[in-house]
């Protein structure tokens, strides 16, 4: 029962920041054979939380490692702040590989600090230090000033930024390279005290067949390499043009399916490539590097020259066409405002689109803390972004998020929230599968099942899983491709992998060898989709404990009505595929 495991450690670090005390805990082997790990690790530990609201948990893979492409990942799980229902979020990281090298496979951080602190895992020991002088500042200066103090420039850290500590409800955990955003674990953080958490790792990582695992990895990052050609060249911002030929970008608060060609071109991915682009970025391990570094001259909105990560395609579309917005420069502006202060720029596009049409609607002043609430208003949605972050006048109330807003003002038929969770940027009037999952998933309104996928082209043949050009697909077959897509994404989230080597060629067969090589354990395709429904159950008993039942399986109003100026799109029949996915998933 406790004996050696390839690709794991088999233990778990527990620190209660209150009492300061620091445990470790050893974990059987049925544990990793029923939840693999990452997600399903981290839904198993909080599912057997008594006191569920007050830890939040990091968890890694059995394919975390050095070698393997896409597998620089960790998965933090948590009672988000914003929904009051299971959290979830993936930070796309070399943290990833550093803290399982530490010794353990996951974190679990209760209480809270008497002051401002941070915990530091390194080859000596684990210690809680304080982090007083760090508090108030933002992520990327943490970073920099903790590895200077600590005279390491190699520390890996994940922290969060003013946001986090003014608990804004939607704030995110990140680093330099990748950023986790969605449910408020940032506000989490700052609820501790927690600024910070830094890891150097010198373990090595067992692995069953270390020779046929290096021989794999070189095939299948040449596979990825190719298959990511695309995203590499233009980023995830390459699909704008065709998601607004389709209905599927957001516009005007997700109102409107058509916006001006030179506007939809102008922020689109190849205009950022064309005009900002200096590298591609990846996270690490990936071959891909679907994430931009810009490059931007001292002018309109930068004082000096600006160096650094640019928007990807939700900040793109939620922060620019869902508040009519197509300067590109602002937008990257508006993005590194956001990743300074810790902000999910997904759900602070979704609170500045919902408050422009309260004013829109004479719900409320069209004129608050001298800011002008009107589309397209630039300088107002810096100033927004900025008080989001500190809880500024009417940022204090926006920092709660759309649902509340919408509770205090009205305007809850326009509310783009699922569960809590404001939705990203993508409409189920353009994909049905879509609307499917966005009501369906645990976390609230997430995309991340990716049930859309098939609809794009790509099929996975070992789940009987076929490419359709029909969009709108109405019957059980599916219904039943998007309980198989949402299964395979909990697998990817739980090995952990990154979901983009999907779309670059990674097949499910090519999942079973990087498991078999790194544990020596043979799966099956029916064995990994039990495991995955198993964990979408324990997900939902967790929200059902929270007060969060089948009721709130819904879509927001406006997703159920036509878009204003196109009608090519469809109304989603939800009700109707309802009780079909229930049986599915054995609810």
């Amino acid at each position: 029962m406790y004996g050696f495991m390839y690709g794991y450690n088999r233990k778990l670090l527990e620190i209660d920041l209150e009492n300061e005390l620091i445990k470790k805990i050893d974990l059987g082997d049925e544990i990793y054979s029923k939840y693999i790990g990452g997600s399903g690790l981290g839904s198993y530990l909080l599912y057997n939380e008594k006191n569920k609201k007050d830890v939040i948990i990091y968890t890694v893979g059995p394919l975390t490692t050095d070698s393997i492409p896409n597998s620089g990942r960790i998965v933090v799980s948590f009672i988000s702040p914003l929904t009051g229902g299971y959290g979830e979020t993936h930070i796309g990281t070399r943290f990833a590989i550093e803290f399982k090298k530490s010794g353990f496979d996951g974190l679990i951080i209760r209480g809270k600090s008497n002051k401002p602190s941070y915990i530091y895992i390194n080859e000596k020991n684990i210690e809680i230090k304080d982090a007083t002088k760090y508090w108030g500042m933002n992520i990327k200066n943490t970073i920099n000033l903790i590895r200077q103090d600590l005279n390491d420039k190699n520390i890996k850290i994940l922290t969060i930024g003013p946001a986090g500590e003014n608990k804004v409800k939607f704030s995110l955990i990140g680093n330099e390279e990748g950023f986790g955003g969605r449910g408020g674990s940032g506000a989490l953080m700052g609820q501790k005290n927690l600024k910070a958490i830094v890891v150097k790792g010198y373990k090595n990582i067992s692995i069953a067949y270390p020779n046929e695992l290096k021989k794999f990895n070189i095939d299948l990052t040449n596979k990825l390499l190719k298959g990511g050609e695309n995203l590499r060249k233009y980023g995830t911002a390459g699909g704008v043009l065709q998601y607004e030929k389709i209905g599927n970008l957001p516009i005007k608060n997700y109102s409107k399916g058509i916006w001006d060609e030179i506007k939809v071109n102008n922020i689109s991915g190849q205009n950022l490539t064309k005009n900002f682009l200096q590298s591609p970025f990846a996270c690490t391990l990936c071959p891909i590097a679907c994430k931009r570094k810009v490059k931007v001259k001292k002018g309109k909105y930068f004082d000096t020259e600006f160096n650094g990560l640019g928007p990807e395609y939700e900040t793109i579309a939620l922060l620019g066409s869902n508040l009519l917005i197509d300067d590109l420069e602002a937008i990257i502006k508006m993005n590194e405002l956001c990743d300074s202060y810790g902000l999910d720029t997904i759900s602070t596009g979704n609170v500045i689109g919902f408050i422009f049409e309260l004013a829109e609607k004479n719900l409320i002043s069209k004129r608050v803390d001298g800011i002008d609430l009107e589309w397209g208003n630039i300088n107002s949605v810096f100033r927004l972004i900025e008080k989001i972050a500190y809880r500024d006048g009417v940022g204090n109330i926006l920092a709660n998020g759309v649902r509340e807003l919408s509770k205090k003002f009205g305007g809850k038929e326009f509310a783009m929230e699922v569960k809590g969770l404001e939705l990203p940027a993508h409409d189920g009037r353009a994909y049905f599968s879509h609307a499917l999952s966005f009501a369906t998933m645990n976390r609230g309104g997430d995309h991340l099942g990716w049930t859309h996928m098939p609809y794009r082209g790509y099929s996975v043949p070992e789940l009987n899983i076929n490419s359709s050009e029909n969009r709108y697909e109405d019957d059980e077959n599916m219904i039943i491709k998007v309980v198989k897509m949402q299964n395979l994404m909990i697998i990817n989230d739980s090995l952990v992998l990154c979901k983009y080597a999907f779309t670059a060629g990674l097949t499910l067969n090519d999942i079973l060898k990087l498991i078999y090589y790194v544990t020596g354990k043979n799966y099956t395709y029916d064995m990994l989709m039990d495991i995955a429904n198993e964990i979408w159950l324990m997900q939902r008993k967790i929200n059902i404990e929270m007060g969060i039942n089948k009721e709130e399986d819904r879509l927001p109003s406006r997703m159920l009505s036509n878009h204003l100026d196109r009608n090519d799109t469809k109304i989603p029949p939800l009700e109707k595929w309802l009780p079909y996915y229930y049986t599915l998933r054995k609810l």
